[in-house]
């Protein structure tokens, strides 16, 4: 797969749902919070949002704690299989997407639905509007919101088996509805990442590189930059700062808002016998160059298929915001990084589950 398959982490933290808890409600089950949990840095995010199975869950950022929650409606088509959802935050702890996804990752099966959310200052949800956009069958793989929440850019990503992948990015205006494309069919092999709103009306999005969309880690070539004021057209004629040496094997990156550090997470296995180490690392956004490591975790697992699992379905970084210091990022453990200082939280909750390493990838945003 490409990088790793979003879709595939959704099905696996849904079908663990369903295995444990047939009777799941729209609040999620109680979790002990790390006692280590440290007070969020001032100025960071209030709340995160994370899916938990089908809730929308609102934790505070300090703590984890549960402020509120909301079911994914069922016109969603929840009740079928091989379903999940992931969630993309603005610029602030306000405004966020969810993503809710079925019918897997080939070109024409895939069937997204967009939902906006606002978070209310005490930290509860509200309800989940849907905003309509029919990505026909491509699948949604990066949201960027902007600071109103009334424009959404969306990266989504062809992938025909056995070919080289290629993205295209989709501005919607959530008021009216009308959309603006940029395809990069002309570039095979390329694609756009997790776009970050870079503002005066420019989106930023990470770009990526692999011969074959069978295959993962991916290289990073660089940095795109869109003009939202254009009417769309080709990807290729947007603005690249080009590293002059390609990232090699990343398994996912951001670009903090505001034209910040690239934030990217780097895993391997090694350097024991089934063991696995996950590395979370801040890029020039004009060099490509690592410039600081933010979190390195070494977990022993039970096998080396264990291995390989954790670091294609947790080794990501989720979001960043205040150029790239505050991070939400899941390094086999998931939780907030400050300035290099990691502090583990509570992330998808679900009973019957234990600690590292047999941990749930996890879908976060600020």
């Amino acid at each position: 797969m490409r990088l790793i398959s979003m879709r595939m982490v959704r099905a696996m933290a849904v079908s663990a749902v369903v295995a444990v808890s047939a009777c799941a409600t729209s609040q999620p089950p109680v979790v002990s919070v790390p006692s280590s949990a440290a007070p969020a840095q001032p100025g960071a995010p209030a709340y995160y949002v994370v899916v938990a199975g089908l809730d929308v869950v609102v934790r505070a950022s300090g703590d984890g704690h549960v402020t509120g929650s909301v079911a994914i409606p069922e016109q969603a088509g929840t009740s079928r299989a091989y379903a999940g959802a992931e969630v993309f935050g603005g610029l602030d702890d306000r405004h966020f997407v969810i993503v809710f996804s079925r019918g897997g990752d080939l070109l024409g099966v895939a069937e997204d639905t967009l939902f906006l959310v606002t978070v209310s200052p005490d930290g509860r949800p509200g309800r989940l509007d849907r905003l309509a956009f029919d990505n026909q069958g491509v699948p949604v793989t990066g949201v960027a919101l902007s600071p109103d929440g009334t424009t959404v850019v969306l990266s989504l990503t062809n992938e025909f088996p056995g070919q080289a992948p290629y993205g295209s990015v989709v501005l919607i205006n959530a008021r009216t509805g009308a959309t603006q494309t940029w395809t990069g069919r002309g570039a095979p092999g390329y694609w756009p990442g997790v776009p970050s709103w870079a503002g005066d009306g420019t989106v930023e999005v990470p770009w990526w590189h692999s011969e074959s969309a069978g295959t993962e880690p991916a290289d990073l070539f660089g940095v795109r930059e869109l003009n939202l004021a254009s009417a769309g057209g080709s990807l290729l004629t947007a603005p690249l700062v080009t590293y002059p040496v390609p990232v090699r094997g990343l398994q996912s990156a951001m670009i903090a808002p505001g034209g910040g550090y690239v934030v990217a997470s780097s895993c391997r296995a090694g350097p024991g016998r089934h063991t696995g180490t996950a590395r979370i690392i801040e890029l020039s956004p004009a060099t490509g160059r690592a410039v600081e490591v933010l979190r390195t975790q070494t977990t022993r697992f039970g096998n080396n298929a264990d291995v390989q699992d954790a670091i294609s379905s947790t080794c990501r970084v989720l979001s960043a915001v205040d150029g790239g210091g505050l991070v939400l990022a899941q390094a086999f453990a998931f939780g907030r990084i400050d300035n290099g200082a990691f502090t583990s939280l509570p992330g998808t909750s679900l009973p019957g589950t234990s600690p590292l390493p047999h941990v749930l990838p996890v879908s976060a945003a600020w």
